[in-house]
């Protein structure tokens, strides 16, 4: 008996911008909350204070209140970028696997390209680590020099000179050099997640999600999007109801939720599902995405999101671990409908592609900087006079002029140069039966999420070349640079 063939939309070496300008959106609100969590130290206050004080401003009739406590909620919750990149993460790989005709047969050289090109930028991002790090601790004996360079560096030390005090910030002492450099210890213990480079632990994550992917997207092919995704959502409850009858209490662990994928696999599920129907049913997709079903959902998913943070892990009650999954649901259907959107002024206006030029080059923005975040640190600490001008005019443009070269060294994107105007307009996609896979063409062809047409738009969503604009040509199929940040203990 012959196997039933998926008819699908052959995805294409391409990119669709809005992608890259969802990611480029979860970045900025991941770097941001950096900024934003180390400028406030110790007054970032609960997530529950921070959304209460926007309807508490709202009833003030306050405007400036209100747009103030706006902020500062949306950017309490900037750690959810994330699950909003495991998500995204989810969806592109999915897209270049059946672009592939991906089976278990490809999975050692996807496996092997893909950890190439996470774990690679990731020692770089270590090495890199601890040499800011060694300029800071620098930075330390000259203008303090109560200790020599070994205590300020080895021991993540760093003077208050109005409080005649220190404070221990990232050692890396206590076995945390060697946890940073060996990716698995980061599980083992709570001090050891963020040791040194605080910000990859995501890594990990995204390391598990590479094994596991090539048996998920063949069940995903196996059962449909429907029962392939409430397999995501059983797996991640059963996962997390087990770990809260072991310990009781889901906060004790939080860095197993974090960096366990069992616990998470709902948000890399739901990306999956997603990349899977745009392809499958294109059409489908394209009518969730316009403006009349796209706000109600978004309004829902904003209000998911809202709720599930809201919510307390910290108890033994079974509502802790519906956390996760509600986060999850409510991203997705907060962004997906702008990543399926169709093609507009976003996409090519130059703020839209400023956007989706950060998003392309993101797991180098958060290599450059994560080092920024501890001389933020101390310059608040210490009450610098150069506090102001580091956050106000050098702290994002730093980050920024750092990850670019980066991104071009470790060949996060292509060389040519800078982006280039979006082309426009380009044939309907064709519908067509994924065949037999095709093992003679190799293991490199990836390319990227649209349709046979090059450049232009795939049922109305936005493409372009995967060379046009200046970014990598994707032959891993990217769109899988992830940044992190966690919520803080």
């Amino acid at each position: 008996m012959s196997k039933r063939a998926t008819p699908v939309v052959r995805p294409a070496s391409a990119r669709i911008i809005a992608i890259d300008v969802v990611r480029g959106l979860a970045i900025l609100w991941v770097i941001l909350y950096h900024l934003w969590t180390d400028v406030n130290s110790f007054k970032v206050g609960t997530i529950s204070s921070r959304f209460h004080a926007v309807p508490d401003a709202i009833a003030d009739l306050d405007l400036v209140a209100t747009v103030t406590a706006i902020f500062h909620a949306v950017l309490r919750v900037g750690y959810l970028g994330v699950p909003l990149f495991m998500i995204l993460s989810g969806l592109s790989l999915t897209l270049s696997a059946l672009r592939r005709d991906f089976d278990l047969r490809s999975g050692p050289g996807f496996l092997r390209r893909r950890l190439r090109r996470v774990l690679v930028p990731y020692w770089f991002g270590w090495a890199y680590t601890l040499a800011c790090f060694a300029l800071i601790a620098l930075w330390q004996v000259v203008q303090f020099g109560h200790f020599g360079f070994w205590h300020y560096w080895w021991e993540g030390s760093f003077t208050i000179p109005h409080r005649a005090a220190e404070v221990v910030s990232n050692p890396l002492a206590d076995g945390n050099i060697w946890a940073g450099l060996l990716l698995v210890p980061r599980i083992m213990r709570d001090e050891w997640q963020f040791a040194p480079e605080g910000s990859l632990w995501f890594v990990l994550l995204i390391v598990q999600y590479y094994l596991l992917f090539p048996f998920l997207f063949v069940a995903l092919r196996r059962v449909g999007a429907a029962l392939f995704l409430a397999g995501t959502l059983v797996v991640t409850l059963v996962s997390l109801n087990v770990l809260l009858a072991v310990d009781g209490n889901l906060s004790r662990l939080h860095r197993v939720l974090d960096m366990g994928s069992p616990f998470r696999l709902f948000e890399f599920g739901l990306g999956m599902t997603a990349g899977y129907l745009l392809v499958s049913r294109p059409a489908l997709v394209q009518r969730g995405a316009r403006a009349e079903v796209a706000l109600p959902l978004a309004v829902v998913g904003g209000a998911l999101v809202v709720i599930g943070s809201t919510m307390r892990i910290d108890t033994p009650a079974l509502s802790g671990t519906l956390v996760e999954p509600m986060v999850a649901l409510g991203l997705a259907l907060l962004f997906l409908p702008l990543a399926f959107k169709r093609p507009g002024r976003l996409e090519r206006g130059d703020i839209g592609r400023a956007i989706a030029w950060v998003g392309v080059i993101s797991y180098a923005v958060l290599i450059a900087n994560e080092p920024l975040r501890h001389v933020t640190l101390r310059l608040r600490f210490q009450r610098s006079s150069f506090d102001l001008i580091w956050v106000w005019l050098l702290y994002l443009p730093l980050t920024f002029a750092i990850a670019w070269p980066v991104a071009r060294f470790l060949g996060l994107v292509d060389r040519s140069g800078a982006p280039e105007a979006q082309s426009s307009g380009a044939p309907d996609a064709q519908r067509r039966s994924v065949g037999p896979p095709d093992h003679h063409r190799g293991d490199d062809d990836d390319g990227q999420v649209a349709g046979e047409v090059g450049a232009g738009r795939v049922d109305g969503v936005a493409v372009r070349g995967a060379e046009e604009h200046g970014v990598d040509d994707d032959r891993d199929g990217e769109h899988d640079h992830h940044p992190a940040a966690t919520e803080p203990e």
